[in-house]
């Protein structure tokens, strides 16, 4: 007996030898990559207090001089290329994000300091399909478009599911998946819960027609579904978007740089706050429906780029919370430019004018507080490890102005009871009209 026990472990070690050159003749090569981002800051005033950001809309916010938070994302990959020629990419994001004024102990409302908001699988280069991109996992979306000056995806689909990219249909590419956004694949969706009010699986199936007769022109359609349940009796079930985007060569083809055009349109689930998204429209209608134009650009001349953003959004029986009875009408627009000029290799200096306007009289669920206008205005110079708009890292040094009308001033901090539904002015509301000017540094780095 004493004998087989020894005789075990060794066959045991043997095996895994032989299977470890087994598999080491089915892998050619093993990569490993870490990629990441990094911003983090401090916002005050001139009163020498720290302060929050200042913007008016529930989603997105003029950065440059305008972010008091620490964000950081480590985003390690694993590729595997087999003898075959198959190819497999594992790929994490482990995030911390803090809002805090003591920020090595901030945690969200979880209990949590770090998040793992991605675990994915790629395959590709399969022998019967060797120009599509197979996925699974937890991830977000490869179409999610943003607009890195204001902070803002209008085009975002992130969660558990699977799907596939790059189907050469002759006349465009085809990318399909299939993604289950809830409560466990975002720790912190928004808004919060109002009284246990609990969040929904929100599913949608997302078509994207890229390159559409080999022009600039991209098509997504997305259907999504909802399972109502007893804290959402009158909540959508279902509904639909389409986003169309137009890829321009060169600013509007009248300078180097890029532009984009987008429409969408949502209903039902697929508008509001949901607009181009999953997961935000728990709270919508079956006939709440939404418009939106977006014109994002960067204009690129010698040693100065131009980044504009722009859009506008009109939402038809929106609501915020399940439990209004009535949805209401919403409009929102904003416009900004950051000109961006390199003096030296290492030295550039960063402008930004932004304009918000809000007109949403039931702000929050909150009668009156919700329609006027905001502008921001921010000078920074900056260090940069290299030349250009996106080279990283940069050091900044700015100073902010910003300035709103009366009827945002309560809403602009979100001071938002929840016992009472009421919200309270903040730190940044006066009588009358309502400014600020704000001092600080950031450093900014992706990798």
């Amino acid at each position: 007996m004493n004998r087989l026990n020894r005789l075990i472990p060794l066959a045991l070690l043997i095996n895994a030898a032989l299977c470890t050159n087994a598999q080491a003749e089915e892998v050619k090569a093993y990569d490993f990559a870490l990629h990441g981002y990094i911003r983090s800051g401090i916002l005050a005033n001139s009163d020498g207090n720290r302060v929050d950001s200042v913007g008016l809309m529930p989603d997105g916010k003029w950065r440059l001089g305008n972010e008091e938070d620490t964000k950081i994302e480590l985003i390690p990959q694993v590729t595997l290329k087999s003898t075959s020629g198959a190819v497999a990419k594992i790929q994490a994001n482990i995030t911390h994000q803090s809002k805090c004024t003591a920020d090595w102990n901030c945690r969200d409302d979880d209990g949590h300091d770090a998040q793992f908001r991605e675990g994915f699988v790629e395959l590709s280069n399969l022998d019967f399909a060797p120009d599509i991109t197979f996925w699974g996992g937890k991830r977000y979306s490869s179409s999610n478009t943003s607009s890195h000056q204001y902070d803002w995806e209008y085009i975002q689909y992130n969660g558990t599911g699977g799907g596939f990219d790059h189907l050469d249909l002759g006349f465009a590419s085809l990318d399909a998946g299939i993604y289950a956004f809830s409560p466990t694949d975002e720790t912190k969706a928004y808004p919060v819960d109002k009284g246990d009010q609990g969040y929904p699986d929100d599913y949608s199936l997302n078509v994207w027609l890229k390159k559409i007769g080999g022009t600039g022109l991209d098509l997504e359609f997305v259907g999504h579904h909802m399972n109502r349940n007893e804290n959402h009796p009158t909540s959508a079930e279902k509904g639909y978007g389409i986003t169309g985007v137009y890829n321009f060569d060169g600013f509007w083809g009248l300078t180097g740089g890029y532009s984009k055009l987008v429409m969408q349109y949502g209903r039902g689930l697929g508008a509001g706050d949901s607009l181009g998204k999953n997961g935000w429209g728990w709270a919508n209608l079956d006939d709440t429906q939404s418009w939106r134009v977006v014109l994002d650009s960067m204009a690129s001349v010698n040693n100065v780029d131009i980044s504009t953003f722009a859009y506008y959004q009109k939402d038809k029986n929106y609501r915020w919370w399940s439990s209004d009875a009535d949805g209401w009408g919403r409009t929102r627009w904003v416009a900004g430019v950051r000109p961006y000029h390199q003096i030296t290799r290492n030295f550039a200096m960063q402008y930004e004018v932004g304009y918000e306007y809000l007109d949403d009289e039931n702000y929050k669920g909150v009668n009156g507080k919700g329609k006027g206008g905001l502008t921001k205005v921010t000078v920074a110079p900056t260090l940069t490890f290299d030349s250009g708009y996106w080279s990283r890292p940069q050091l900044r040094f700015f100073v902010t102005y910003a300035k709103w009308d009366k009827g945002v001033s309560d809403a602009l901090d979100g001071n938002y009871d929840w016992s009472t539904n009421t919200i309270t002015a903040g730190g940044y509301s006066r009588s009358g009209s309502t400014d600020t000017v704000n001092f600080g540094v950031q450093a900014e780095v992706w990798f």
